[in-house]
C-alpha cells in the first residue's frame, strides 16, 4: 500500500497516490481547451471538457488510448522483452539491432492505395523492418528472423510428442527390458532452450526405433559427405566418421530440437503437422532436416562450428532423392496422401531451403535458386501437386480420427504446393530470379486457416470447422488471383471471411511475380494496369482481414505480407520511368545489396513526395 505522507490516505498504485498528491501542492494540472478553466485531476478535466465542448458547439478532442503509454523500445516491445530505456538499450545493443523508439506513432498502412504513398513516408524502418533486417549487410545470423518469432510463439503442450519418444524408445530386444528405469516419463522432458544436453545417449543402450534410425542417419550423412569428396570438394570441408556428429544425434537431444522446429521454423513453414507428428514413424530425410533445424535455433547445441557443413551434406543427401524422383516419368497418382514417404522427403527438401537461405553464403543460394529448387518444383509437377482439389471439406469430419488424418494428408500436400510457390515468389522478389511456377499453375485449393490446422485432435478441429461451416468456400488460387486482376473494384472474392493472413500472403507473392514478369518481358505478360486494380484489391482486402483477425498477424511471414504490398505499390508507380535502379534491371543475383538499396531508395522516394505531386519530383532526387 503507498500512504499519503500528507493525510495519512493509502492507495493500491503509486500512480493513484501520485494523483492525490497533486490536490495537496494546488498546483493545476489540466485546463480546458474551451473556457480555460484550470483541474487539478486530469480525468475532472476530460470530463469538464466534454459538457464544455458542446456548450460550445464545438467537438470535443478524441479520447487518447487507454492504459499506460508505451516506454520500451520497438524491438523489445514487439518480442515482449524487458527494456532498460537506454539509447540503445542494453539488449539491442548486444544483439546488434537498431533500437527504435516511437511510442507515440503507431504506423500503419491501412489508409494507402496504389496512387498514394506519400503518407508512409513517416517512418518507413518499420514499414520495412522485415526487408531491412533481412538484406542489411551487417546481420550476420538468423536473416530470416526465425530466433525472434520463437521467442514470442506460444508454447505448445509436448505430451503427445513426448508419448510418441518414449513409445520410440522402448527397447526392440525384450532382454533389454531390464533397463525399463531409464525410461521414465521425465526423462523425455527437457527444456527447449538449455545449453546443457547429455553428450553421450544414456537412451541408446539397447536397440530401438529412434536409435537405429539416428544411426541409419549419420551413415547416411558420412556416405554422402565422402562421395561429395570424390566430386573434387575440400576434403577440410567434409565429415569424416560419425564421432563429428554424434553429439547432435541422440535420443535425449531429439525432444529439444523438435521442440525448437515446431516453436522457430514451423510459423514461417507450417508444412510439418504437429498434432500428427509422430518422431517414431516419420522418414529418415524429414527427421533429419527437424533435427537440423533445431540444432540451428536452439541454444542446446556446441556445434555451431560444424553446422554449416552438416547442412550442406544433408542438402546433398536430400536433394539427391529428389532429382532422382524428379527425371522418372511417373504419371501422377489420384491419392497422393498414399505417398508418404514421397511428401516426407518434399517436406525435407524444402525446410533445406529454408534452413540454406538463412546462411550467409552467396554460394549456397546460387545452387538453391539455380539447381535445388527447379529440381523440387518438377517432382512436384510430376505428382500434379500443383493441381491437386480436395477431396472432402472440413466439415465432414464429424469429429472422427481416421476422417480427420486424411483431411490432414491433404492439407499437407495443399499446403506443400503453397509454401513452394511462396519459396519460388521469394527468389523472385529478393534475387530477381525467373519465377519458375506461373500462379495460372496453382490450381490448387487454399491452405485451411491456421486455427484448423493447428487443432490438437479431431473433436477440437470438428468444433472449429463448424463454426466456419458456413463461410462461402474460397475458389482455387489461380482462380483468386484472376478475379482481383480482372475486377477494377475492391471486393471481388466470395468470402471475406474465409480469407486469411497466409491466403493474402500468397495472392501478393503472385503479384509481385506477375510485376516482374512485366517488367522483363515484352510480351504476353499481364498488363501493369491490371496489376494496380488488383493491388489495391489486395489492399483493401488486407485492411479488412487484419482489423477482424489481428492474432492470425502475430507470427511468421505472413504478417510480413503488407510490406511486400508496399514494395509492389512503388515498383508500380515508377514503372517505365528511368530510374537507373540497379534492383529493377533484368539480372539476376545472388546478393542482397541491390534490394537493400532499393529500399533505402524508397523511404527517400516516399519521404521526398510527401505533399507533393509524383509526376513533379525528379526520381534522381530521390535517389540522391
Amino acid at each position: 500500500m503507498f500512504r499519503c505522507s500528507q493525510c495519512d490516505k493509502t492507495y493500491g498504485r503509486k500512480a493513484h497516490l501520485q494523483r492525490h498528491e497533486v490536490t495537496h501542492t494546488g498546483r493545476a494540472v489540466s485546463t480546458c481547451s474551451f473556457c480555460k478553466k484550470s483541474f487539478l485531476k486530469p480525468e475532472v478535466a476530460r470530463r469538464h471538457t466534454k459538457t464544455c465542448a458542446t456548450k460550445h458547439n464545438q467537438q470535443a478532442a478524441p479520447a487518447a488510448k487507454p492504459g499506460r503509454k508505451r516506454q520500451s523500445c520497438d524491438q523489445c516491445f514487439s518480442t515482449k522483452r524487458a527494456c532498460d530505456k537506454s539509447s540503445p538499450c542494453s539488449r539491442c545493443h548486444s544483439l546488434e539491432l537498431q533500437c527504435t523508439s516511437e511510442p507515440q506513432q503507431v504506423l500503419s498502412l491501412r489508409h494507402f492505395s496504389s496512387t498514394d504513398v506519400s503518407s508512409a513516408s513517416k517512418d518507413s524502418s518499420l514499414q520495412f523492418s522485415f526487408l531491412r533486417h533481412f538484406t542489411d549487410p551487417s546481420v550476420e545470423r538468423d536473416r530470416l528472423a526465425i530466433g525472434t518469432t520463437a521467442e514470442c510463439s506460444t508454447r505448445r503442450n509436448l505430451e503427445t510428442l513426448y508419448s510418441h519418444l518414449e513409445d520410440a524408445l522402448v527397447p526392440l530386444d525384450s532382454m533389454a527390458a531390464c533397463f525399463g528405469d531409464f525410461l521414465g516419463a521425465e526423462f523425455f522432458r527437457p527444456p527447449l532452450m538449455t545449453d546443457d544436453y547429455l553428450p553421450i545417449d544414456f537412451l541408446t543402450f539397447a536397440p530401438t526405433r529412434i536409435s537405429e534410425q539416428l544411426n541409419e542417419l549419420m551413415t547416411d550423412l558420412i556416405d554422402t559427405s565422402r562421395s561429395m569428396g570424390l566430386g573434387g570438394a575440400d576434403d577440410t570441408q567434409l565429415l569424416h566418421d560419425a564421432t563429428q556428429i554424434a553429439p547432435l544425434f541422440t535420443a535425449s537431444s531429439l525432444a529439444i530440437y523438435i521442440s525448437a522446429f515446431f516453436h522457430s521454423l514451423h510459423w514461417h513453414l507450417p508444412v510439418v503437422h504437429f498434432p500428427t507428428f509422430d518422431p517414431g514413424n516419420v522418414s529418415n530425410p524429414l527427421l533429419l532436416s527437424i533435427i537440423l533445424t533445431g540444432a540451428t535455433y536452439s541454444s542446446s547445441s556446441n556445434e555451431a562450428a560444424l553446422l554449416p557443413r552438416l547442412l550442406d551434406v544433408a542438402e546433398e543427401h536430400i536433394f539427391r532423392k529428389i532429382t532422382t524422383l524428379s527425371t522418372q516419368s511417373a504419371a501422377p497418382t489420384e491419392d497422393l496422401t498414399h505417398r508418404c514417404p514421397t511428401i516426407q522427403l518434399i517436406q525435407a527438401a524444402l525446410i533445406m531451403e529454408m534452413l540454406q537461405f538463412g546462411q550467409e553464403r552467396s554460394e549456397t543460394r546460387r545452387r538453391i535458386r539455380i539447381i535445388r529448387h527447379p529440381s523440387l518444383v518438377s517432382l512436384m509437377r510430376c505428382l500434379g501437386l500443383f493441381h491437386l482439389k480436395r477431396s472432402m471439406t472440413p466439415t465432414t469430419c464429424n469429429g472422427e480420427d481416421d476422417t480427420w488424418k486424411t483431411l490432414v494428408a491433404e492439407e499437407v500436400c495443399v499446403r506443400l504446393a503453397s509454401w513452394v510457390f511462396l519459396a519460388d515468389g521469394f527468389l523472385t522478389l529478393c534475387f530477381k530470379s525467373r519465377p519458375t511456377i506461373s500462379i495460372f499453375e496453382l490450381d490448387c485449393s487454399f491452405p485451411w486457416r491456421i486455427e484448423l490446422w493447428e487443432a490438437d485432435d479431431a473433436s477440437t478441429f470438428n468444433r472449429i470447422a463448424t463454426a466456419h461451416g458456413e463461410e462461402l468456400p474460397l475458389p482455387s488460387v489461380r482462380e483468386a488471383v484472376r478475379l482481383l486482376l480482372d475486377n477494377p473494384d475492391a471486393g471481388p472474392l466470395p468470402s471475406r471471411l474465409s480469407l486469411s493472413a497466409e491466403h493474402l500472403l500468397i495472392i501478393i507473392y503472385a503479384l509481385n511475380s506477375l510485376a516482374f514478369l512485366a517488367r522483363v518481358d515484352f510480351l504476353g505478360s499481364i498488363p501493369l494496369e491490371k496489376i494496380r486494380y488488383a493491388a489495391n484489391n489486395w489492399k483493401q482486402i488486407w485492411d479488412w482481414v487484419s482489423s477482424h483477425n489481428e492474432h492470425s498477424l502475430l507470427l511468421g511471414y505472413p504478417k510480413h505480407a503488407e510490406e511486400l504490398w508496399l514494395l509492389l505499390t512503388v515498383t508500380l508507380d515508377i514503372a517505365g520511368r528511368d530510374t537507373n535502379l540497379p534492383y529493377l534491371d533484368n539480372t539476376a543475383t545472388d546478393d542482397l545489396g541491390k534490394l537493400n538499396e532499393f529500399i533505402q531508395w524508397c523511404a527517400r522516394y516516399m519521404k521526398t513526395r510527401t505533399g507533393r505531386g509524383m509526376a513533379s519530383i525528379p526520381l534522381s532526387a530521390a535517389w540522391g
